[in-house]
């Protein structure tokens, strides 16, 4: 099996191939009267950040340890990994390719072209910002960012990844404010890691990724925070802040995503049956929660702990 790169920050891609849809609902229907096929190989796309596992940089580990642990107990099938990022994996799947990907959110623009399964909780991004700015990102009351309102002043840089998925309410406020000259899009290699080197070299204010992300990269670079954010207040006591943001208090459900079509049904139907047990929900929570500050456990303990009772059963690709 070939080693690639990985990340959550991959949980969170989004691409909304409208004109594909059309062409993705006669292939789930066809999947859906077909037999289920031989699934002899799967191509798992990977993301390309820098944070995920290249050069210095940490591995999130999530999407390695899954194709792994698949690998291990699916050896009939070969598994290979692909470096793509999140807009060149969305237009392999809309093509109905023989590739999957390990961390994705669903949508509804996605859910059109692709079949999903449930693998992993993980918490709402927050917005990072540079220490020095902090103070001119409009809050509410109890401290949670008005993104709204943020999106609207272009005296502030935003600095996103274009085709990635920050969650619904995130994603709704993105929308209305798509085309705004405050935010600027990236969808090149490693641009997780670029966008986080662009606020920390103070060509962007702030961008949105898990809290997470500024500890793991603490070994790349000494102005990022080097322990877990404390449990009230800001998040981060160096040159970048993590903030929640108003509206985003909801965890949300990391899927792994195959094409709509009979493969894509056949090829998550075998995933399934490894994950859909006692041990294959214990391996996906443990791939996890190590991410997780002791805080957010405590927060969202009861909900974190249905999802992986769900998850220990045999479920369905939808």
């Amino acid at each position: 099996m070939t080693t690639s790169p990985t990340g959550l920050s991959t949980l969170i891609c989004a691409l909304g191939f409208m004109s594909q849809a059309a062409v993705a609902a006669p292939q789930a229907a066809s999947a859906a009267r077909s037999p289920e096929p031989d699934v002899h190989q799967i191509t798992w796309l990977m993301p390309d950040s820098k944070v995920a596992g290249l050069g210095t940089g940490r591995s999130l580990g999530f999407s390695d340890r899954l194709v792994g642990y698949l690998s291990e107990h699916l050896p009939h099938i070969q598994h290979r990994s692909l470096v793509a990022n999140s807009k060149r994996s969305w237009q392999l799947l809309a093509r109905g390719e023989p590739v999957c990907i390990p961390a994705a959110l669903r949508t509804p623009e996605r859910e059109a072209l692709a079949y999903f399964i449930d693998a992993q909780w993980v918490p709402p991004p927050q917005l990072i910002v540079r220490r020095d700015r902090v103070e001119r990102v409009p809050r509410n009351g109890a401290g949670e960012v008005d993104l709204a309102r943020l999106l609207s002043d272009s005296k502030l840089r935003g600095a996103l990844f274009e085709g990635r998925s920050y969650g619904p309410h995130l994603d709704y406020l993105l929308k209305q404010a798509q085309g705004s000259s405050a935010i600027a899009l990236y969808a090149h290699a490693g641009a997780s890691d670029k966008l986080l080197n662009m606020v920390l070299a103070d060509r962007a204010d702030y961008t949105l990724d898990y809290n997470f992300m500024l500890r793991l990269r603490a070994p790349d670079h000494e102005a990022i925070q080097r322990s877990p954010p404390p449990a009230s207040g800001p998040g981060g006591d160096a040159d970048l802040l993590t903030l929640p943001v108003q509206g985003a208090d909801e965890g949300m459900i990391g899927a792994m995503a195959c094409p709509r079509n009979a493969w894509g049904m056949g090829a998550l139907r075998q995933v399934d049956r490894v994950l859909g047990t006692p041990a294959g929900a214990r391996f996906l929570r443990e791939a996890v929660e190590g991410l997780l500050s002791p805080d957010i456990r405590r927060h969202y303990g009861p909900k974190i702990d249905a999802f992986y009772r769900e998850r220990a059963r045999p479920s369905k690709p939808g």
